[in-house]
């Protein structure tokens, strides 16, 4: 009798320790690598394709051995330097000895037979490439599934625990694709949109959908895809590189996006957890000792409404996902800063380790933090630590992280890039009706603005420069900025509304971002540089008295006159060289290159020679008024200082 009381206990014990989902062992555990933006090069930085196989082999290979590693975009540089002379400095083309790199590290670390190496085209891989989608385009040669697939594709595993992961290769690189700028935001063609709905019909039975690609969504024109990938889990890309760290963010269609750092210079590599359908992730950098994630519970800022989240209440063990050089000797774990005891490694699986907790009482509406540090046997240990709820709240933030993955970038571009022109034409409109008004008075409380105010009336007044500078702003919205070999191949166009090419429409790319920096940078200054010039001109012509000495000092005037238009001037040629030099013959035919800088040099130097008709809208009996105005001003700040003196 006592002997089966024993065994019906222990049958107990075993079913409530080995629940199917986050119990004592791996039952439902999938983990997978991803790495993004490469860079590989022929221009030195041997240390990054040295580590990059290091990577290959001893991460991959030896240490994670994921069934799958993703590697999302910007394979290879394809950015020119100076080590040989036909590459052109911030030049960009196709250099097949970087992919030659790419594919020989593969092929020495044989990584691709160990892991199911899932690759796809950046910007980078595509720049100045004709059609990107050609069999001999170098993606498709080079690459690990270029050979098989043009564009966005579509791989499935099944583990022996019954589970479908199905991961879907989306290609936002525009075709053909142009050298840089013009090639930082992604696009799907009908096409691929097309091919997008056919793989999203073969995933939907999946226990778990993962998209990856090279964009972030804010950067792409991809109008209907989160719809039609509802049943996704997680969108991952990189692009972006590590100027904002941990950018992540979750959409208001429940689809979480997490941008990864670059490989180039920050050797950064994601591991990401797929425990019981619920998603948890790591940022690591390469050499690090220990890498560890906390699959359960899940950290509640990336718990979304696309999981089975009612299975962290129903939970028995807390589980680390733990992969280690050197074997772990201690896992200590506290909650809310109270210790919660040491776990241990599951029965089935070196690298998870589990601790038995009764979740009910962490189910309420508040907060909790979990903490877990890791010691290996040469003491080098680490600490993990989120908040975790088990309800269905979510913490929600408005942060940089979520203005930059949820706000369309293109839009937002294009909308402030063309307000700002707007505001430019009303001030050029006001202050050319504003020279009509005459006499212009000094106000002492606002003396600052009746000083710009003077000046750019003075410079609207003058005919060939107001209607230059109006006729230039007007251009963005016509004419085409940049001319020149947009390919290796063909000529095309670069507008605000978008790029002209091979026949092909692209949508606006890096020009909706690139001339709000233009126009803020140079051509602000430099027309704060000219109404300058006109109002010292104009005194110069006008004035008798030495008004020019009273209200601005030398150095003012050198400021705004001559060094103000040495640095536009600079800065014009600089930011011109960088726009075009990817294109053959862009500096040259551009209207934004070459001949802007003409036509900027030449309204200074006749701004230099103005006479007294070419100020048009202000007679003579004005200029009086003015002069007559100011020096009144001048000598009651005169006479009041004296009857100050006076009666002291």
């Amino acid at each position: 009798m006592k002997l089966i009381i024993f065994l019906l206990n222990l049958h107990i014990y075993v079913v409530f320790s080995s629940n199917e989902y986050f119990g004592n062992t791996s039952k439902h555990l999938f983990y997978f690598v991803q790495v993004t933006d490469i860079h590989i090069t022929h221009f030195g930085h041997e240390d990054r394709m040295k580590q990059f196989e290091d990577f290959c082999n001893q991460i991959i290979k030896i240490l994670i051995k994921p069934e799958v590693t993703i590697v999302s975009g910007d394979l290879v540089n394809n950015v020119g330097g100076l080590k040989y002379k036909h590459d052109r400095l911030f030049g960009t083309g196709q250099y097949e000895q970087e992919w030659n790199i790419y594919r020989n590290i593969l092929d020495r670390t044989n990584v691709t037979q160990y892991t199911k190496w899932l690759d796809i085209k950046g910007n980078h891989d595509t720049f100045m490439d004709s059609n990107p989608d050609s069999p001999k385009s170098f993606f498709r040669v080079y690459s690990h599934q270029g050979h098989l697939h043009g564009g966005s594709y579509e791989y499935t595993l099944k583990t022996k625990d019954n589970d479908s992961y199905s991961f879907i290769g989306i290609d936002f690189c525009p075709k053909p694709g142009v050298g840089r700028p013009f090639n930082f935001f992604g696009s799907i063609s009908n096409k691929e949109m097309q091919n997008l709905v056919r793989l999203s019909e073969q995933t939907k039975n999946s226990t778990s959908t993962i998209l990856f690609g090279h964009y972030p969504l804010s950067y792409t024109y991809s109008y209907g895809l989160q719809q039609l990938m509802s049943h996704a889990l997680v969108y991952l890309n990189g692009h972006l590189h590590s100027g904002i760290k941990q950018l992540y963010a979750r959409h208001s269609t429940g689809l979480l996006e997490l941008e990864l750092g670059d490989w180039k210079r920050n050797r950064r590599f994601r591991l990401i957890t797929i425990d019981s359908g619920i998603l948890s992730f790591g940022d690591f950098r390469f050499n690090d000792p220990i890498y560890a994630i906390i699959s359960n519970p899940k950290s509640a800022r990336f718990k979304t409404s696309r999981e089975p989240l009612i299975r962290l209440r129903e939970s028995t063990h807390i589980r680390i996902v733990i992969f280690s050089y050197l074997p772990i000797v201690d896992v200590q774990i506290s909650i809310d800063e109270q210790s919660m005891g040491s776990a241990r490694q599951a029965i089935d699986h070196s690298n998870l380790f589990v601790l038995p907790w009764n979740a009910s009482i962490y189910h309420d509406d508040n907060l909790h933090v979990i903490s877990v540090r890791i010691r290996d046997q040469e003491n080098n240990s680490i600490t993990i630590t989120h908040e975790f709820s088990l309800t269905l709240s979510t913490i929600t933030s408005w942060n940089k992280s979520k203005i930059l993955l949820t706000v369309h970038q293109p839009t937002f571009g294009l909308c402030f890039l063309t307000l700002s022109l707007f505001i430019y034409i009303a001030l050029l409109l006001f202050f050319r009706y504003q020279a009509k008004r005459i006499p212009i008075h000094f106000n002492g409380r606002c003396l600052l603005w009746n000083r710009f105010r003077l000046r750019m009336t003075l410079l609207c007044s003058v005919d060939l420069i107001y209607f230059s500078l109006l006729a230039f702003v007007i251009y963005h919205f016509i004419g085409p900025w940049y001319i020149g070999y947009l390919t290796q191949d063909h000529i095309g166009a670069v507008f605000l509304w978008g790029i002209l090419i091979k026949r092909t429409y692209l949508p606006p790319d890096i020009q909706v971002l690139s001339g709000n920096f233009q126009l803020y940078f140079i051509v602000f200054p430099y027309t704060h540089c000219l109404s300058s010039l006109c109002y010292y001109r104009y005194k110069q012509l006008e004035s008798s008295t030495n008004l020019i000495k009273f209200y601005f000092s030398r150095c003012g005037r050198i400021f705004t006159i001559y060094i103000l238009f040495v640095y536009t001037i600079s800065f014009l040629m600089f930011w011109s060289f960088v726009m075009t030099a990817s294109y053959r013959f862009g500096w040259i035919l551009s209207p934004f290159g070459l001949i802007l800088i003409a036509f900027a040099i030449f309204l200074y130097l006749h701004a230099h020679r103005l006479k007294c008709g070419d100020f048009k809208l202000l007679t003579s009996q004005s200029s009086t008024e003015i002069m007559n105005s100011n020096n009144s001003k001048v000598q009651m700040q005169i006479g009041e200082q004296q009857s100050v003196l006076k009666s002291r």
